[in-house]
């Protein structure tokens, strides 16, 4: 009977590109180019003898028989993953494992834990650190604090920081009047930029469209591919970083930064605590929520 089943990378991808509804987005799940989905659903295709999509118009949409055939093997794929986790839960030495970005992970999440450690000693944690969501480890993971707009599909989220952001800098580089003023800010900076491909954050060009949308020109500055990066440069007076509020909090309180504009730039956004239902509703799960929102 084994014989008979396709390759398990083409089913992957199947259930991907039916899921998400559509093969970008199955790309951007699976960190693969789009030809590579498209390759593994033709050679399923071949294997099966029969076609799983077909183009209209500008879409490609699943035939009758990807429809039926999706409905039986996604809850066979769906059962092994839980397996896998399950296994894999077992195996593993207890404790609570966590992952998020560097720079929330440095500057907000790291004291609370140091906080939680000291409260509950017999608690061991292990935190892990990606840049973009595609490399958050979910598989070896209890939980993880992601930015978004809250929807995960098959996990759930609780909200820790909406998102608010405001340029931040050293006391010693503050202190210069003219950058109080957006238009000289944006035009000479000097300014700090954060790389970002996923086109998530907040940029100087979006607080420029807010705060001055006259000025043309923007500081090109320098820029990094974090947020604990940016943030860290600002500490050391080598610019103007957009910061986002309450993850920066503590750094302005000890006046280590300083908020370089009153009217920060809000969204629905933020930063969730994000994980399966059973974890986050464990004794574990809730203590971790509490001990992060205080």
């Amino acid at each position: 009977m084994l014989r008979d089943l396709p390759p398990l990378k083409s089913l992957r991808v199947f259930e991907a590109c039916m899921r998400l509804g559509s093969f970008s987005r199955a790309a951007k799940e699976l960190n693969v180019g789009q030809p590579a989905i498209s390759h593994q659903i033709h050679a399923l295709e071949q294997d099966l003898g029969t076609k799983l999509f077909e183009r209209r118009g500008g879409r490609v949409v699943p035939t009758t028989n990807a429809l039926s055939y999706c409905r039986v093997i996604a809850g066979a794929l769906a059962d092994m993953a839980q397996a896998s986790v399950n296994l894999r839960r077992s195996a593993r030495s207890p404790g609570l494992r966590l992952a998020t970005y560097p720079g929330i992970a440095m500057f907000w999440l790291m004291p609370r834990l140091a906080r939680l450690r000291k409260e509950h000693p017999s608690l061991t944690l292990r935190v892990t650190t990606a840049e973009r969501d595609q490399d958050i480890p979910f598989e070896d993971i209890d939980c993880a604090i992601l930015f978004g707009g809250g929807a995960w599909p098959g996990y759930e989220s609780h909200r820790l920081i909406k998102e608010a952001v405001v340029p931040i800098a050293s006391p010693a580089v503050a202190a210069n009047a003219a950058l109080r003023v957006p238009a000289r800010l944006l035009e000479h900076g000097p300014l700090i930029h954060l790389e970002d491909k996923d086109n998530r954050w907040f940029t100087w060009a979006d607080w420029r469209n807010r705060r001055s949308p006259g000025t043309e020109r923007i500081d090109p500055g320098i820029t990094v591919t974090n947020h604990g990066i940016a943030i860290h440069q600002a500490l050391i007076g080598q610019g103007v970083a957009l910061g986002w509020m309450g993850v920066i909090d503590e750094l302005i309180r000890n006046k280590l930064l300083v908020a370089l504009d009153a009217t920060p730039l809000t969204s629905e956004r933020g930063y969730y605590l994000v994980g399966r239902g059973d974890f986050l509703q464990s004794d574990t799960g809730t203590l971790l929520l509490n001990a992060l929102q205080r």
